[in-house]
C-alpha cells in the first residue's frame, strides 16, 4: 500500500465477487481508501441481484465467473437504462493473455457492460488508476443523462408554452375589441419564445463541440499515448528476443495491433475535433476531412476554396466545418452520389458555402425526414448551426442531385480584423 495517492474519487457504490482467498478482504481495503462503499456479493447470482443504477463499478476476480450464473449477470446488466455503461473489472490469473474460459465469459458481457481485465499480480496503484477511470466515467454517464434530462424538461416546457399561446389565440379570436392588442402580446410571447428555443439549441451545439474537443484530446493524449508507448514496449522487447524466433511472429503481430489502434484512436480523435481546425484553420481542416472522407466512401471530391475563409472567428470555422461535416455524412449515406464538389467563398461580408452531388436526390415532401421515417437530425443541425450566426441555410433537390446553399454574414469586428492581418 505504499505511495498509494490519497485522492479520493468520492462516494460511491462498488460491487465486489471473490469468493476465494484474500481477494475480498485486500480488494476492499484499496477501494474503502478511495471513498467508496463495498457491497460484498459471495456469488454472481447474488451481485445480479444488488446491482442498480446506484453501483459505481463491478469488481470480479477470475474465480468468480461461474457459468450457472452468466444469465443472472446478463438479465441485470441488460435492465440498464440506455445511457448506462456499467464498469466491469476482472482481475484475471497470471499469464500471457486470459484463459480461454475468461475471453469466452468477458465477450459475453462486452456488448452490455465496459470490462476492464487486470493480470494478477497487479499493483495497488493500477486497481487504484482503474477504479478512479470507471468512476470518472460513470460520473460522466450520469452528468450527460442529467443534460439530456434538462434538455427534454427544457423542450416540454417550450412546447407547453406554444400550446398555451395557441390556445389562448384562439380563445380571443371572439373578442374582436381587443384582437389587435391580444394578436400583439402573443406574438411578442411566441418571438420570445421561439428565441429561447434557438438559444438553448444553440446551447446544445456548443456542448457538443466541447464534448467532441475534449473527448478528442483526451483520446490523443491518454489512449494514444499508452499506445504509443505499448509499441515502444514491443519494439524493444523485438529487440531483444532476435535470439528467439519462436517470439518473432507474436510481437509483430502484437506490433501491427498496436500501430491499427495508434491510427484508428488518431482518425476518431480528428474526426471528432480535427487539430487543424485550430492549427492551421478552416481551410486545411476540410482539405484533411476531405481526403479522408474520399478513401473511405470512394466518392470524388473536388475543392474550391477561398484561403480568405481561414480569418474568421472560432464559431463560425466550426460552424462551416460542421456542416461540411454532417453534409458528406449525409451524402455517403442517403444519396448514393459518385461525385461532390465543395464552394467556399468570402466576399468579406459574407461567407458562401456550396455543396452538390449527382446522387438521385431528395423528395420535395421528404426534406427532412430520412428512411426509416424518422426526422432527420442532420439537416436540423446543420440549419440550426447557419441560422444561430445570422445566416441562410436552403436545398435544392431534384433527380439529377442535390445542392446544399449556406450564407453566414461575417461580423464587422472580424472583417477588420482579417483587414489588418492582410495589410501586414
Amino acid at each position: 500500500m505504499k505511495g498509494r495517492n490519497k485522492t479520493k474519487v468520492g462516494a460511491g457504490q462498488v460491487l465486489l465477487c471473490a469468493p476465494f482467498g484474500k481477494d475480498a478482504e485486500i480488494l476492499t481495503e484499496i477501494v474503502s481508501s478511495e471513498g467508496l462503499s463495498v457491497t460484498h456479493c459471495p456469488t454472481l447470482k447474488e451481485l445480479a441481484h444488488r446491482f442498480s443504477d446506484h453501483t459505481d463499478c463491478i469488481v470480479l476476480t477470475e474465480e468468480a465467473l461461474v457459468a450457472s450464473s452468466l444469465q443472472a449477470i446478463q438479465r441485470a446488466l441488460r435492465k440498464q437504462e440506455p445511457w448506462s455503461d456499467i464498469p466491469i473489472i476482472l482481475l484475471a490469473s497470471a499469464g500471457v493473455r486470459p484463459s480461454p474460459w475468461t475471453t469466452e465469459f468477458v465477450s459475453k458481457l462486452a456488448d452490455d457492460a465496459n470490462v476492464s481485465i487486470l493480470e494478477r499480480p497487479v499493483r495497488v496503484p493500477t486497481i487504484i488508476s482503474v477504479l478512479r477511470t470507471a468512476s470518472r466515467a460513470r460520473n460522466r454517464q450520469r452528468q450527460l443523462q442529467g443534460l439530456l434530462v434538462q434538455e427534454t424538461q427544457s423542450a416540454s416546457q417550450l412546447r407547453a408554452a406554444r400550446d398555451q399561446l395557441e390556445r389562448r389565440v384562439q380563445e380571443r379570436t371572439s373578442e374582436l375589441s381587443h384582437i389587435n392588442l391580444e394578436l400583439n402580446r402573443e406574438i411578442k410571447e411566441r418571438n420570445r419564445a421561439e428565441a429561447g428555443l434557438r438559444t438553448l439549441a444553440a446551447k446544445v451545439l456548443k456542448i457538443q463541440d466541447d464534448e467532441r474537443r475534449r473527448i478528442a484530446r483526451d483520446l490523443h493524449d491518454g489512449v494514444g499515448q499508452t499506445l504509443a508507448g505499448a509499441l515502444m514496449a514491443i519494439a524493444q522487447a523485438r529487440s531483444a528476443a532476435a535470439t528467439l524466433p519462436a517470439c518473432e511472429p507474436g510481437l509483430r503481430q502484437a506490433e501491427d495491433l498496436l500501430q491499427h489502434g495508434i491510427r484508428e484512436v488518431r482518425t476518431v480523435s480528428h474526426l471528432l475535433h480535427p487539430p487543424l481546425l485550430d492549427e492551421s484553420g478552416l481551410m486545411s481542416a476540410i482539405r484533411w476531412y476531405v481526403e479522408e472522407f474520399s478513401k473511405r466512401s470512394r466518392i470524388a471530391v473536388t475543392l474550391e476554396l477561398d484561403e480568405e475563409g481561414d480569418r474568421l472567428s472560432q464559431e463560425i470555422k466550426t460552424a462551416v466545418f460542421r456542416i461540411v461535416q454532417e453534409a458528406l455524412t449525409n451524402v455517403y449515406r442517403h444519396s448514393k452520389a459518385q461525385v461532390a464538389r465543395i464552394e467556399i467563398e468570402n466576399d468579406q461580408r459574407c461567407l458562401q458555402l456550396r455543396i452538390k452531388d449527382d446522387g438521385h436526390g431528395i423528395p420535395a415532401n421528404m426534406s427532412s425526414v430520412i428512411p426509416n421515417g424518422k426526422k432527420g437530425v442532420g439537416l436540423a443541425s446543420m440549419r440550426e448551426r447557419a441560422t444561430f450566426l445570422g445566416g441562410t441555410f436552403d436545398i435544392q433537390s431534384d433527380s439529377e442531385g442535390t445542392i446544399l446553399s449556406v450564407s453566414i454574414p461575417i461580423p464587422e469586428i472580424s472583417r477588420i480584423a482579417s483587414f489588418k492581418m492582410w495589410s501586414q
